[in-house]
């Protein structure tokens, strides 16, 4: 992760969100319940499993092991029951690493209340001698000055916005471009709001003679890039379509901008219902992608622990008692899938390195399995004999080699 590695990353464009054409959401363990702020535990657990790891490593060869973290949208950093908030978790992370790393934090938040209560936890992070800002305005504001405060330094970007947010150009060229020369680790994880593309590409069927619907249009334009995406939204058959078509297609224009590879993926407030919205993940770095899947498939775990509904005294049966075997019913069908990729992968190449194929070894069960998953299944073909790997090391360096 010390710098790019864009040949590896030219179509590597990985999508968990359900968002596609005649795609059912549901499945037959999803669950019927889910609480209302099950949407922000996936999006809180993905941070919270992703930052840590991302920070640890690409801190390794900075200066003073400083990492740069940057949330546009921080909101108020708790909720009013207290419950942390997005850099409340960061500033537990950063005190949790910090006797090996420095993990610099800028909170920027345009609210004014919200920012008096953001000021408040950042206070507190500095009293406890964490490295923390606390900024009033909008993003764009303070971009440039955080940029040049995070040269040097590995950065990563978390854009989690109520509308639309941060513009192509804002992303591609000031992020990603004011640091492509030094290729310092870059990254970044942003909400691109379905919601928003629902509602503002239903202005171009509307016959409503709506208020400021140009300007509406051309917003969309700017955060996409341009207006390719009308075409998308009018050539799909749905909504859902529709979504999933724009998300992949921003996701693919950015990443060819800036030399990234890209995840997606779709957060639901319940587990039949749309996306709410899309976290984007951009890296420069295959070993980025490879973190981040990890932490998206150790946040499903979370997230759908949260969907139980709440135990009921006097029930006979809850349906938390059977979460366990669900989970290994889970973990059995995924290996199961992976060994039949791995195979393919076998047949088609005769021997291959794991890393170089990320998509294609979790095809099928991408952002729900993760690399103790791949790991099993090549021990599986190992003792029957079908490859000569048996599946100890770093398993994104493994050498899958067939024995036919």
């Amino acid at each position: 992760m010390e710098g790019p590695d864009e040949a590896a990353l030219d179509s590597a464009v990985l999508d968990l969100s359900g968002e596609t054409a005649g795609e059912d959401v549901r499945d037959d363990t999803s669950p019927f319940f889910v609480s209302k702020k099950a949407a922000a535990v996936l999006k809180h657990a993905i941070l919270d499993k992703y930052v840590v790891p991302f920070a640890s490593k690409v801190g390794k060869y900075a200066p003073d092991g400083r990492v740069v973290y940057l949330d546009g949208y921080a909101g108020p950093g708790r909720y009013d029951d207290g419950t942390p908030g997005s850099p409340a978790l960061i500033l537990e992370s950063a005190a949790a690493i910090a006797d090996f790393r420095k993990l610099d934090c800028y909170f920027i938040e345009k609210n004014r209340k919200n920012f008096q209560s953001l000021s408040q936890l950042v206070e507190e992070a500095r009293g406890q001698g964490l490295a923390a800002h606390a900024l009033q305005g909008r993003v764009e504001r303070h971009l440039d000055h955080v940029l040049e405060a995070a040269q040097g330094s590995p950065l990563f970007a978390f854009l989690d916005p109520f509308g639309l947010g941060i513009t192509f150009e804002a992303l591609t060229e000031r992020i990603f471009g004011s640091r492509r020369a030094s290729r310092q680790p870059t990254e970044v994880l942003l909400n691109f709001n379905a919601n928003a593309v629902r509602r503002i590409g239903g202005l171009l069927t509307s016959r409503k003679d709506t208020p400021g619907k140009p300007a509406t249009l051309r917003a969309l334009d700017v955060a996409c890039g341009g207006d390719w995406w009308r075409e998308e939204f009018l050539d799909s058959r749905d909504n859902a379509e529709a979504v999933g078509r724009i998300t992949r297609g921003f996701a693919r224009r950015v990443g060819r901008e800036v030399g990234a590879g890209s995840w997606t993926v779709g957060v639901r407030n319940r587990a039949n219902l749309q996306v709410a919205y899309n976290l984007v993940h951009f890296s420069r770095h295959r070993d980025g992608l490879w973190l981040f899947g990890e932490a998206a498939s150790l946040a499903q775990v979370e997230w759908r622990r949260a969907c139980l509904p709440p135990e009921t005294p006097g029930m006979l049966f809850n349906p938390g008692d059977t979460f366990e075997q669900e989970e290994e019913a889970r973990r059995l069908r995924w290996i199961k899938r992976i060994r039949a990729n791995l195979e393919d992968l076998l047949h088609k190449h005769g021997s291959f390195v794991v890393g170089n194929h990320q998509a294609e070894v979790l095809a099928g069960v991408l952002g729900e399995a993760r690399e103790r998953h791949v790991r099993a299944a090549i021990k599986e073909l190992f003792r029957e004999g079908k490859t000569t790997c048996n599946g100890v090391g770093n398993v994104r360096d493994l050498r899958v080699t067939g024995t036919y």
